[in-house]
């Protein structure tokens, strides 16, 4: 049962709406479903949008900027509700046609549409009554109607009892009619002789209780019982095998000599300070395309619209063109490509029934198209103000707890660094806490950072639990008063249970403020699988009726990879959170707020 019907336009103004329980609904299921896909232009990527306890679809009509959504229960399956928009919105469609223009932005223009709601939903339920019936009555036989459940054991005896014989009599009956028959009828009656004992009678207490015996005694020949001595006790044991040394004859160092991480003289030179100037977020740097002409040649992807002139409203058919090119540029601009499927769907539907005069406007209208779409796709709605946030923690007196994730190899560890001496030339105390406690070298990695910035270091060696000593690190930090906790974790595949276990459970013990993604910017698809795989294990493996999932994401190696942008469009669109930083060089000032119109610009250069 449906639990509302509203049509509205793409400006906000109600026109109609028809709800079964008035006041009853849980939040506001369609501003959510405005917020989550059609501002985020995810329209025509999704047919169904489930938040709450509701599921919503939607229709669209461009010409008249409308849309008819329809909310009900999501545990109900309503197969009738795709037609039942479809019908609504061509019917709505012919009603504000027959209105004047100025007359169409009231509130409600069209009370008298209820009643041919109603006739369209009876008639769509009707059907799907039938339909139902229908499977009802071409429902499949049970498996005891069938003839497979008559040839085994228990479809024969029913089959006999109905017959009035026995199964003695019947078996009796069939090896005497068949004599290859009697063989193969004598060894299920064996079976039933060994499970009941002889003569077809249950086994006698004392015949249970040797049995019993027998199996606490063992099988097997007399001299391999249990607890009999045999010769295997008198043999001499099996001498183990012997470790074997790489060195020689010199002695194998102890697990004490070998730890490092405690001791003062390490055999290293102490790292040089670094002097540097203020981290600059928004300045420029490698060679950014040049903004493009909105007009141009009749060349790359746009040589598909020269056919379309005049008034007439683009059709799916005259897009299929330009969207299967527009995909295939995606796809070598490193967009992953159920991503950049998706986003041409929802530029497609965007553009369904517009029209404009002229060639040259037509290209502008889709090239602008474009553009609005990818720009508010890498402009997510939540932004992450770092310093402001820290500095509300700070004034709550804590420290501000940033937990940096991701795989191997990524550069979580330099980006920590990088981010912590941002936060320094800022104003702030950040503290560094090495959870890392797997990788070799991880916590001498980290010590050369904090004495390149002269920051303290909080780590209590490896094989330790990675979520107690982010808690000891919170804890001393807002004792020591620290204004930012930065905590490091093992790199990890998104596969791998056990470490995202482990890193579900020191999320969701430390409740960091910030759970931040580091991924490379030179992958497509497989950044898709990474922060999918940790969303999904944060919010199994959590212990938490609300898990923490990713909250922003860092991408490194920004500047090695031309115009090949993808991966940041793939992971903003996959989870909806911001680009906080981009890593842009080695050097501890080279991070950089995410160029929104240099990327835009370079997903469309040909």
């Amino acid at each position: 049962m449906l639990d509302l019907v509203c049509v509205f336009r793409k400006s906000g103004a109600q026109l109609w709406s028809k709800s079964w329980v008035p006041g009853a609904l849980k939040g506001n299921p369609v501003d959510a479903l405005i917020h989550h896909v059609l501002l985020e232009d995810r329209a025509g990527a999704i047919d169904v949008y489930h938040t709450g306890d509701y599921s919503a679809k939607w229709a669209i009509d461009n010409e008249l900027e409308l849309v008819v959504v329809a909310i009900y229960q999501r545990v109900l399956v309503l197969g009738y509700v795709d037609e039942l928009l479809e019908r609504v919105r061509d019917a709505f469609c012919g009603v504000l046609r027959g209105i004047a223009p100025e007359g169409r932005d009231d509130s409600f223009p069209s009370k008298g549409f209820t009643s041919a709601f109603d006739s369209i939903q009876a008639e769509l339920e009707l059907k799907a009554l039938e339909e139902r019936k229908l499977k009802a009555a071409n429902k499949p036989r049970a498996f005891t109607e069938s003839k497979k459940f008559a040839n085994t054991r228990q479809g024969n005896k029913e089959s006999c009892a109905v017959g009035g014989k026995s199964s003695a009599s019947s078996t009796a009956d069939s090896a005497a009619d068949s004599p290859m028959g009697s063989a193969a009828e004598a060894e299920p009656a064996a079976v039933e002789e060994e499970e009941t004992g002889s003569g077809g009678d249950a086994l006698t207490a004392e015949q249970i209780e040797a049995n019993r015996a027998k199996l606490r005694a063992g099988g097997g020949p007399p001299g391999k019982k249990k607890g009999a001595k045999g010769e295997d006790e008198t043999s001499p044991a099996k001498k183990g095998k012997e470790g074997r040394s790489w060195d020689g004859d010199e002695k194998p160092l102890s697990k004490q000599q070998l730890d490092f991480s405690k001791k003062e003289d390490r055999g290293a030179p102490k790292s040089k300070v670094f002097q540097g100037k203020k981290v600059d977020l928004n300045e420029r740097f490698g060679d950014l395309p040049a903004a493009a002409a909105s007009s141009g040649g009749g060349r790359g992807i746009w040589a598909s619209l020269k056919g379309l002139v005049g008034a007439k409203q683009l059709e799916r058919a005259d897009l299929e063109p330009l969207i299967e090119q527009l995909q295939a540029q995606l796809i070598t601009k490193n967009v992953a490509a159920d991503i950049g499927s998706q986003i041409c769907e929802s530029v497609c539907t965007s553009l369904l029934g517009t029209s404009q005069q002229g060639f040259g406007t037509m290209r502008a209208t889709v090239r602008s198209a474009l553009e609005k779409t990818l720009t508010r796709i890498l402009t997510p709605s939540h932004r992450v103000d770092m310093l402001a946030a820290a500095a509300a923690a700070k004034a709550e007196g804590r420290p501000y707890v940033i937990c940096f994730v991701g795989v191997n190899g990524v550069g979580k560890s330099t980006s920590l660094s990088k981010v912590a001496y941002y936060l320094k030339s800022n104003g702030f105390t950040p503290m560094l806490c090495a959870c890392d406690t797997f990788r070799a070298g991880a916590v001498e990695q980290l010590r050369v950072h904090a004495n390149a910035l002269e920051l303290p270091l909080f780590e209590k060696g490896y094989g330790r639990d990675a979520s107690g000593i982010a808690q000891d690190g919170v804890r001393y930090a807002k004792q020591m008063g620290h204004d930012v906790v930065l905590i490091d974790t093992a790199g990890r595949m998104q596969d791998n249970e056990p470490l995202m276990r482990a890193l579900s459970k020191l999320v969701t013990l430390n409740n960091p403020d910030l759970v931040l993604f580091v991924g490379e910017a030179l992958v497509g698809n497989e950044a898709v699988d990474q922060v999918r795989g940790f969303n999904k294990s944060l919010s199994e493996y959590s212990a938490s009726r609300d898990p923490r999932l990713i909250d922003g994401i860092m991408l490194t190696k920004f500047d090695t990879i031309s115009d090949k942008v993808g991966a940041a469009l793939s992971l903003v669109y996959t989870t909806g959170k911001p680009i906080v930083f981009v890593g842009v060089g080695q050097t501890y000032t080279d991070i950089r707020n995410l160029n929104v119109d240099h990327c835009v610009r370079s997903l469309l250069k040909s």
